[in-house]
């Protein structure tokens, strides 16, 4: 299967109404007024879909400025257009190429084959067992989704396991792009123009010298500065040597059903060792900064906790530099979202956000959200003022509860008599973050994608604080209340209580 000629790309049509095909690429930057969305039953290979798509349109329809960007955007491509990009690409997307298949490796060789389900990550395999999901619930992939789950697992996940690298931006980080309910426009919203893949320092040399790593592979026991990694090779940078196993017999595929077709039972990989020196700035995420004895260290954001995707915001869409000597931390966000603020026009930007939490090489949880910013939302960082209010109030309503569960010595101040304050024993802080994050969601969400919060700022913003604590006090009472019973714990729960009224009140008068 060749990415650049046969159909591949699962979609619906109507907005992702119509009746589900297998679309070429060929048809989706050239047929206008289908309006199509990505359609797979797992929102992280829909992601993964959308960012191969994006970096395909990236490398070889790269724009030169803002008003070629537009009128990509505006207008779909000639077929002489689109014959002329992808030329020189022509046997690096496919799949089963003799010597140099897409993301793979010939020859690659392994004790033995591992379940193609070890592919698609999260899913069990071998000695592993889930929930929901069992070893051996995918044995057969066809082309398509086999080359969207390559290009995941090399760009977005954690490695294989011990002695295998990971993707340039670490083991799982969040990918942020900017979302359009067309997807031929949504791919185009992505693609950044050619000065700004120059301002993230990247060089796009084109394919004659910038080839990826499996028709140039990478060097054994190499060790490769960041910049010099190309275009093409970071956006298709594959870390492991992997080859695809063909299926004995044609099969329905396991993950998008439908008529049998050749595929793939499994895969070989094997380890091989080489150092990347330095952080590449792939366009495609958040890049967290901190100044540390002097020393830049640079890294992507990723989902280390819990908490929801609004608490990064700041990190995702606001630059914050380290240029003044008394900063410690800065950030750049992904180049599709610095460029969305850019160029458009009083728009609102919706941000597709996705991920992993992981330990070590295993998925915790998929994480993959819609996040709505109305106009305005790059003002005078009022998008980070709400974010902080937001955690501000977590932070304190967990402080309090958190005494209250441990107790607490103090000394009257008027007396000097020392009072020991005996705790509840029961974990209630941890319990209150969670629904703290999950009773303020739609709030926050409906907060930010809201026209009214950015025109009308100050009441908009005196709204949201309110909201948030009497959240706040609403679940400090919820938790406590059951305790009150118990006439030892009535000093904890009204002392702690007292105090987080004072915190709150003051967040509240702050932002007046």
């Amino acid at each position: 299967m060749n990415l650049l000629e046969d159909p591949w790309i699962p979609v619906r049509a109507d907005h992702g109404s119509g009746a589900f095909q297998l679309l070429t690429y060929r048809d989706l930057l050239c047929e206008p007024g289908q309006h199509w969305q990505i359609s797979l039953p797992r929102d992280d290979l829909e992601l993964a879909c959308l960012q191969l798509l994006v970096c395909m349109t990236q490398v070889m329809f790269l724009p030169n400025d803002d008003t070629d960007l537009r009128r990509r955007l505006a207008e779909s491509l000639t077929p002489a257009e689109f014959d002329a990009g992808i030329a020189s690409f022509a046997d690096w997307f496919d799949l089963d190429h003799p010597t140099q298949p897409f993301m793979q490796t010939r020859g690659v060789k392994a004790a033995e084959t591992t379940p193609i389900q070890k592919l698609l990550i999260g899913l069990p395999e071998g000695n592993n067992h889930a929930f929901f999901n069992e070893a051996g619930e995918v044995r057969h992939l066809g082309g398509p989704v086999a080359a969207i789950a390559l290009f995941n697992q090399a760009s977005n996940c954690p490695s294989f396991g011990g002695g295998f690298k990971g993707s340039l931006r670490g083991g799982a980080p969040i990918t942020t792009l900017v979302f359009d309910r067309d997807l031929r426009r949504m791919v185009w919203r992505n693609v950044l123009t050619r000065p700004r893949v120059t301002e993230r320092q990247i060089d796009a040399p084109g394919p004659a010298q910038d080839r990826p790593t499996w028709v140039a592979p990478i060097a054994e026991k190499s060790t490769i500065h960041w910049n010099q990694i190309g275009l093409m090779r970071g956006l298709f940078w594959q870390p492991a040597h992997v080859e695809l196993v063909k299926s004995e017999q044609t099969r329905t595929c396991d993950v998008l059903g439908g008529e049998a077709t050749a595929g793939y039972s499994g895969f070989l990989k094997e380890k091989f060792n080489f150092t990347v020196e330095g952080v590449w700035p792939h366009p495609h995420g958040a890049m967290t900064m901190t100044l540390k004895k002097g020393v830049l260290e640079q890294r992507f954001a990723s989902f280390t906790t819990t908490a929801p995707a609004w608490t990064q915001l700041s990190e995702f869409v606001i630059p914050r530099g380290v240029n003044d000597k008394d900063a410690k931390e800065g950030s750049t966000p992904a180049g599709p979202i610095n460029q969305f603020a850019a160029i458009a026009r009083d728009e609102k930007l919706n941000i597709l956000v996705g991920g992993y939490r992981t330990k070590q090489a295993s998925v915790l949880e998929r994480r993959h959200e819609l996040i709505g910013l109305a106009p305005g939302w790059d003002r005078e960082a009022r998008l980070t003022k709400l974010v902080e209010i937001g955690k501000e109030a977590k932070k304190t309503l967990y402080e309090k509860l958190r005494d209250a569960s441990k107790g607490k010595k103090i000394k009257v101040k008027k007396t000097g008599v020392k009072l020991e304050m005996k705790g509840l024993g029961a974990a209630v802080h941890e319990t209150s973050e969670k629904l703290f994050f999950a009773r303020t969601e739609g709030l926050i969400h409906q907060t930010l994608s809201n026209d009214a919060t950015f025109k009308e700022w100050g009441e908009a913003r005196r709204a949201y604080t309110q909201q948030v604590t009497d959240h706040c006090r609403d679940i400090f009472k919820e938790l406590t209340d059951p305790y009150m019973a118990n006439p030892d714990l009535i000093p904890i729960i009204a002392w702690t209580e007292r105090g987080l009224n004072i915190e709150l009140k003051k967040l509240k008068e702050d932002n007046q």
